[in-house]
């Protein structure tokens, strides 16, 4: 029988790099850095963009909260933060049935609907002193206006130009 050798006893030892040698890495490890970057910026953006078109909301209700409106200034306050995020076709013209349609149609209240309190709403916008069926209209316009959100679309998102000038612009007409 021949004499076996141990084959591992004829390797050399490993020889180590006198230097720590610094390659960059790969093409593709910065195209993918390169590319997270710019969904990192597009996210921060559209957060940004979603924390602007939100303003109108947060100041109807800072308002809100700041003093006590009267039944006409809390419908006027609905009508402005809906003339902010709806086009001015759709919301200037819009008063009584068709208006508190409008509310339930934008927005879902849990608690109930705007047009089931109709007559409480008209009762309580044109007296002289609050009832109480005001307390329950309140609640309502106050949970509207907290849900309330912009409609996201690619141009309300990625326009720096507001609401009402991204509509004129689609129209045609200058914003001055």
């Amino acid at each position: 029988m021949p004499e076996q050798t141990n084959p591992l006893a004829d390797l050399n030892d490993i020889i180590l790099p006198t230097e720590f040698e610094t390659a960059l890495p790969a093409l593709g490890w910065w195209l993918l850095a390169g590319f997270m970057i710019v969904l990192l910026l597009l996210a921060l953006f559209i957060a940004w963009r979603y924390w602007r078109l939100s303003q109108p909301r947060r100041e109807a209700m800072a308002q809100l909260k700041q003093a006590e409106l009267s039944f006409a200034e809390l419908n006027l306050l609905l009508k402005r933060l809906a003339l902010s995020y709806y086009p001015r076709q759709q919301v200037a013209s819009l008063s009584g049935e068709a208006w508190l349609a409008f509310l339930d149609s934008k927005v879902k209240v849990p608690s109930g609907s705007f047009l089931e309190l109709s007559a409480q709403w008209q009762h309580c916008l044109y007296a002289a002193t609050p009832s109480s069926d005001s307390l329950a209209c309140r609640d309502m316009a106050e949970q509207w206006i907290k849900r309330c959100r912009a409609p996201l679309t690619l141009a309300t998102l990625f326009s720096l130009k507001g609401r009402n000038a991204i509509d004129n612009s689609a129209r045609g007409e200058q914003h001055v």
